[in-house]
């Protein structure tokens, strides 16, 4: 159990007597537990279960309401998050400050003492004297150039290692974990179901066969994904993995060296420093990443914070690039108080987007806003992320608004004038800017790393269709010859994602704990054979069923998959749809931006547009009467 005395120089919250318990057992804290929207009411009952009394309830709003009625502050959550009396816990149960199980007191209060230099002065460590510099953490990591991005319930373990093992990936991103609900007390089945970053010799080995690949079998649905497989397909799976790898390297001989594991790095959204940090600590200490010895390579290379999520929940949960646009200071006091915590060898870096300007509005990409009060512009955010000694900054070519069916072509300008500003106000010609977006084909790679001048290059979209986009030899079939060879190609994916999938299963994420594992698997497959399976919509239904829910009957599917398409010959698979490279699954959404742009507009539409023009006019017209005055 992690300790319940409260440290000397925390103030005691409010607490209630009850007899026959000891005194650290008597404390209720009179406020709202964390990380719960604050129309969650509650009313909270003690551990065993005995409700509180009315008299309590009448104190309790005395306690609440005569401090605010005469004027007395009430510390927020956050605030006390941060003085380290509010620890995440289930709804009901004591709540006391204390560190999670499976860290010491001792060991915690090590890693929070250890000092750094935060910000310019961190950067101007570069020469090497002192700290290690941002140059030298790319270098640590073999200055990758082709990376694969954070994906929900889509960055899964047995992806990453395909595509880093087999189609020249050098650096993955994990899945995004939300620090609140990984450092909750009551978090460990979300813990098992989001992280899956193990030692790069355990994955050896159990590649190899030396080790039980049932050791990270940690949830339900892992197993449940795994039914009907017998230990000797499991075995060749394994078996089909090697051999893959081998001939990726040119070579028939199977041994230890041929097999790589590329650096991790995890992702967290968060909006609190101190939560950042402590969740940053729980990841690498699950992970192993605290045990490594200096100049080893650890499981977990860098902490990364989302600032780039454009969904509308992040909108809800204040992370991703509406944490960035809407609070910008609070950003940069996460990412500063994670450099200033975490060891130096741990890099932290940030993946964020472009900052809404008038100039976007003016094109129309800001949805309905005609305008915008975006309080920084390109060189400011790069400026304030350097400020924050963050390690490696990625760029998304595109502003939040630009999403799902408002895609557009990625702004390399605007990633070149990032990595620009960045490498002046840094004072590192090298310092290391990843431009994200606009990377569907082989080619795309080397024009946009000619373009923005950046680092390298991040995808997310086209590797969940393509995997090999960044092997050269693969990278060149992505306009492939025949239409024979794109089939297989796809199948071929598929085929080798399930032996992966089968050795390590992924873990569920937010996709179901029984099923999970499966669904992060089905979620692949649709990608896979997107063309074909749009060709085929029993097929389609058939992968979507609930029912389908194990390795053994995805392969079933692509058996029947490969019969429909087996007896047709070149010319017809060339009048098919799956032929036509706008039907693939990065074009999804283009190639209804395109269709919508050559419809006429509905009388739906066209009211709209007279609304927005009409509010535009109101603004205008308000705007004008205030200057008058």
């Amino acid at each position: 159990q992690p300790p319940t005395t409260h440290h000397s120089h925390s103030p005691q919250p409010h607490s209630f007597r009850r007899p026959g318990l000891p005194p650290e057992r008597m404390t209720l804290l009179l406020h709202q537990l964390p990380f719960r929207s604050a129309s969650n009411h509650r009313i909270y009952r003690y551990k065993e279960g005995v409700n509180i009394s009315v008299n309590h309830l009448l104190i309790l709003l005395l306690v609440v309401l005569v401090p605010a009625a005469i004027g007395v502050p009430n510390r927020s959550k956050d605030e006390m998050v941060g003085a380290g009396k509010l620890r995440p816990i289930s709804p009901i149960g004591w709540v006391k400050r204390s560190y999670p199980c499976f860290s010491s007191t001792t060991h915690m209060n090590q890693v929070r003492t250890r000092t750094c230099i935060p910000g310019r002065v961190a950067a101007a460590t570069k020469s090497g004297e002192g700290e290690p510099s941002s140059q030298s953490f790319y270098q640590r990591l073999n200055s990758p150039k082709h990376i694969l991005a954070p994906m929900v319930a889509q960055s899964d373990l047995p992806f990453r290692l395909m595509c880093e093992q087999l189609y020249n990936i050098q650096l993955s991103y994990t899945q995004m974990i939300h620090a609140y609900n990984f450092v909750e007390e009551s978090g460990e089945i979300f813990r098992n179901n989001h992280l899956d970053v193990f030692h790069q010799s355990t994955i050896r080995d159990i590649l190899l066969g030396q080790e039980d690949r049932r050791m990270l079998l940690v949830t339900p649905s892992q197993v449940n994904a795994l039914k009907g497989l017998t230990d000797d397909e499991i075995e060749q799976a394994r078996k089909r993995i090697l051999t893959a790898i081998a001939e990726s390297k040119g070579t028939e001989i199977i041994s230890e060296s041929i097999i790589e594991v590329k650096p991790t790095v995890v992702q967290i959204a968060c909006h609190h420093p101190d939560v950042a940090v402590l969740a940053a600590t729980m990841i690498l200490e699950r992970s192993g990443s605290m045990e490594c010895k200096s100049g080893a390579p650890s499981p977990v290379t860098a902490i990364d914070l989302n600032l780039g999520c454009p969904q509308g929940i992040a909108r809800k949960g204040r992370y991703g690039a509406f944490l960035h646009d809407d609070s910008p200071d609070l950003t940069y006091s996460v990412l500063t108080k994670l450099r200033s915590e975490l060891p130096q060898e741990i890099g932290v870096t940030a993946k964020v987007r472009l900052p809404p300007t008038q100039a976007h509005a003016d094109a129309g990409k800001l949805g309905n806003m005609s305008q915008t009060d975006s309080p920084q512009t390109l060189d400011e955010r790069m400026r304030c992320l350097i400020d924050c000694g963050v390690d490696l900054i990625t760029v998304h070519g595109r502003t939040r608004f630009e999403n799902k069916v408002a895609v557009g072509a990625a702004d390399w300008d605007a990633v070149r004038q990032c990595v620009d500003s960045a490498r002046a106000y840094s004072g590192d010609k090298n310092y290391p800017i990843i431009s994200n977006g606009g990377i569907e084909h082989w080619e795309d790679v080397n024009q946009c790393i000619d373009k923005t001048n950046a680092s390298g290059v991040m995808s997310s979209e086209s590797l969940l269709e393509v995997p090999g986009l960044f092997n050269f030899r693969e990278g060149e079939m992505t306009s492939a010859t025949t239409a024979r060879d794109l089939l297989e190609r796809q199948l071929g994916y598929a085929d080798m994602y399930l032996d992966y999938a089968t050795v390590f299963p992924p873990v569920p994420g937010s996709l179901g704990t029984r099923g999970g594992s499966f669904n992060v698997i089905r979620a692949h497959l649709f990608k896979f054979l997107h063309r074909y399976s749009e060709e085929n919509p029993d097929l389609r239904s058939w992968l979507g069923n609930p029912e389908l829910c194990t390795i053994k009957q995805a392969r079933d599917l692509l058996t029947e998959l490969r019969s429909r398409y087996g007896k047709i010959d070149e010319e017809q698979l060339r009048l098919r749809n799956s032929w036509n490279n706008d039907n693939s699954w990065y074009r999804r959404h283009r190639r209804r931006n395109t269709q919508q742009q050559n419809e006429p507009l509905s009388l739906e539409e066209r009211k709209q547009l007279t609304k927005l023009r009409i509010k535009k006019m109101q603004e205008e017209r308000m705007k004008r009467s205030i200057n008058s005055v």
